[in-house]
């Protein structure tokens, strides 16, 4: 990947658009929605998290893949290709370092469509909406954005769901500027007990 900016650093991120994002609150729900929005938020706050590897898709259509490591309320990047760079978001920022150029990029995330998978817990309601809840045969999809502006990005999660046990499988963004962004999750398993330094922001 070419240096990291704000502007080309759209995390993550078909298919439901912004425009689609409603400017309310959540709306009521149906029985079943609300049982997947539990599950959904049971996934996300499991303390063993996950790991595995990723092959994202940017805005411009170049790929790049590495591993990635998720625990309730931090995140963790590891690109090998096409070049070295380690990504940790937590709390209220994100920090990029590209080891070919030595580059460090610093993104907040209170406007970020990451930041609504962030908070600890993962509590799926005010202030996040969600806008959309899709099922298909053997597969759940959720879109998030913020209820203060909804119009600064989309969230959206994509999990396999077999036999009553939910699995994610793919990320996509939609940022203010309807720039899109995928990340495709294979490999997938708990990620158990890892050490705190995983999550140290890599400027440090």
């Amino acid at each position: 990947m070419v240096g990291v900016t704000r502007r080309n650093f759209v995390f993550l991120l078909p298919t439901t658009l912004l425009a689609a994002c409603q400017t309310g609150r959540n709306p009521s729900r149906s029985m079943t929605d609300l049982k997947d929005i539990s599950r959904i938020e049971t996934y996300l706050n499991d303390n063993a998290g996950i790991q595995g590897n990723f092959m994202q898709v940017w805005p411009d259509g170049k790929q790049s893949t590495g591993h990635l490591t998720y625990l309730p309320g931090q995140l963790r990047l590891d690109y090998d290709q096409p070049s070295r760079m380690v990504v940790v978001a937590k709390g209220k920022r994100m920090v990029a370092k590209d080891f070919g150029n030595q580059s460090v990029t610093h993104i907040g995330l209170a406007r970020n469509p990451l930041g609504l998978m962030l908070h600890r817990p993962v509590l799926l309601k005010e202030p996040i909406i969600i806008t959309a809840i899709q099922r298909n045969t053997n597969s759940i999809q959720i879109s998030l954005a913020s209820a203060d502006n909804p119009s600064q990005g989309l969230l959206t999660l994509s999990f396999y769901d077999v036999q009553g046990k939910l699995a994610l499988y793919e990320l996509q963004a939609v940022d203010a500027r309807n720039n899109h962004s995928q990340m495709h999750l294979y490999d997938i398993k708990p990620a158990g007990v890892v050490s705190e330094n995983l999550f140290t922001y890599p400027d440090s």
